[in-house]
């Protein structure tokens, strides 16, 4: 599923204005049943991070596309992120009464993922390019997980209604899960 280059400029304008703490920000995602469905086109703009990703399992020199299993690891483990949450939440939101920001919900957690494994491919490029060290990139990594993490808390607080604290473990929650199935699929395959 593709998307169009309007909608993805309007959701990572949407997701950058999370980061500003705009209170606009969220009116920018397309939150109708079709931008749901379309979301999930926001895995197409992972394609740097899996080549990084790749390119790092596989050692510089080797070429990073081959039908193996990390080939396969990898894919599986985007696939689980992105489906994991949604599935996830279907019983979360329905045991907190709060089924009608189902959509919101998936929609932003999408795009943000999205923009997060994004970035994330800026510390693995510099590794791969010699231009940082492995602690060095594993830093630069975790700050961007920070970032993305409190992003993801934001959202979470206005398009649920909970207080902070319960905003940032429905975060900690949803990255749990797609941290630990990511890791679950790279290990299987």
């Amino acid at each position: 599923m593709f998307v169009s280059a309007d909608e993805v400029t309007r959701s990572l304008r949407g997701t950058a204005g999370l980061i500003g703490r705009r209170p606009d920000a969220l009116r920018h995602f397309d939150v109708s049943e079709r931008g749901f469905w379309r979301s999930f086109g926001a895995i197409w703009l992972t394609a740097p991070a899996v080549t990084v990703a790749l390119f790092l399992e596989r050692g510089a020199g080797a070429a990073p596309f081959q039908l193996d299993h990390i080939t396969a690891s990898v894919v599986a483990g985007l696939l689980a992120g992105f489906l994991a949450v949604p599935l996830a939440m279907i019983a979360v939101l329905r045991r907190l009464g709060r089924t009608r920001a189902y959509v919101p919900f998936v929609v932003v957690t999408n795009w943000c993922l999205a923009a997060g494994l994004l970035a994330l491919t800026l510390p693995g490029c510099l590794l791969l390019l010699g231009l940082a060290t492995p602690d060095l990139a594993a830093l630069e990594a975790s700050a961007f997980l920070v970032v993305v993490l409190w992003l993801h808390a934001r959202a979470a607080r206005a398009i649920l209604g909970l207080p902070g604290p319960v905003a940032v473990m429905v975060t900690l929650a949803c990255f749990a899960l797609v941290a630990g199935l990511a890791g679950g699929a790279h290990a299987l395959v």
